[in-house]
């Protein structure tokens, strides 16, 4: 699978390894505001322009989302996603 960056000539390959959106970012020296990593601040907020996440049961973020964000620290990526940071 793979993440690629809006407005950026950027693309990451997604490892196998079970990670969070936020955790593949920082392995590859993307940096995105966080602070939490749990859901409840929502500092890591960013637009999802196309593919589709998924959310574990355990980790459903509190904070208000609008329609086409996600948080990172929360999410796995389920296909190919482009992202706006």
């Amino acid at each position: 699978m793979n993440i690629k960056i809006y407005n950026k000539n950027y693309q990451i390959k997604k490892n196998k390894k079970n990670k969070t959106l936020l955790e593949i970012l920082e392995s590859h020296n993307i940096k995105i505001d966080y602070q939490c990593r749990q859901g409840y601040c929502g500092s890591c907020k960013i637009d999802l322009i196309k593919g589709t996440v998924i959310t574990s049961p355990k980790s459903q973020p509190i904070v208000y989302l609008n329609p086409g964000e996600i948080l990172p620290c929360c999410c796995k990526i389920k296909e190919n996603i482009e992202i706006k940071i």
